[in-house]
C-alpha cells in the first residue's frame, strides 16, 4: 500500500468530508445530522496525507461490530483502498476483542458484495425493502474470525 495512505480514528470535524462523499457515492445520502451523534471511537478515516477519502462507521459492542457505513471517493475506487480500509480496521477491531462482523448491502451493489466475499463475509438474510431512492431489499452478511 502507498505509504500516502493511511488510516485514523474519525473526529467531528471529518463530518464535512463524509457528507461529501455521502453526496458522491450513495443514492439516498445520509444527512448532516445522522452524523454528528456518532459515536467516534468506533469511526475510521482513510487519509491521503492528511485529506479525508474514505471512512468506515461500526457500531456494537462485547465481541461483534455491525458496519452502518461506509465509503470511499469515486476517484480513489478501484484502487483497492477500501479493501485495505475494511481489513485494517476490522484487525484493529479484532485486536481488542470483536469477533463477528455484520454489515447490510444493497442487493444491486455488486461490487461492494464482491468485496464483501473476497474478505469473507457470508450472506445470512435478507432484509425486505430495506433501502428507499429507489426501494431495494438488503443482503445481511455476516462473518465471525477465529
Amino acid at each position: 500500500m502507498d505509504v500516502s495512505f493511511r488510516i485514523g480514528v474519525a473526529v467531528p470535524s471529518d463530518i464535512d468530508a463524509f457528507q461529501e462523499i455521502e453526496k458522491q457515492v450513495f443514492s439516498n445520502p445520509w444527512p448532516r445530522e445522522a452524523f454528528s451523534g456518532m459515536f467516534f471511537s468506533w469511526a475510521f478515516t482513510l487519509l491521503k496525507e492528511e485529506e479525508v477519502i474514505g471512512y468506515i462507521i461500526y457500531s456494537g459492542g462485547a465481541d461483534e461490530m455491525v458496519i452502518l457505513n461506509f465509503a470511499v471517493r469515486p476517484d480513489f475506487q478501484g484502487k483497492g483502498l477500501g479493501e485495505y480500509l475494511l481489513t485494517e480496521t476490522m484487525r484493529m477491531l479484532y485486536d481488542r476483542g470483536i469477533r463477528n462482523f455484520y454489515l447490510d448491502v444493497r442487493m444491486s451493489n455488486f461490487k461492494a458484495q464482491s468485496l464483501y466475499k473476497k474478505v469473507g463475509f457470508e450472506e445470512i438474510g435478507i432484509r425486505k425493502n430495506y433501502y428507499s431512492k429507489p426501494e431495494e431489499d438488503a443482503i445481511v452478511m455476516g462473518m465471525i474470525m477465529k
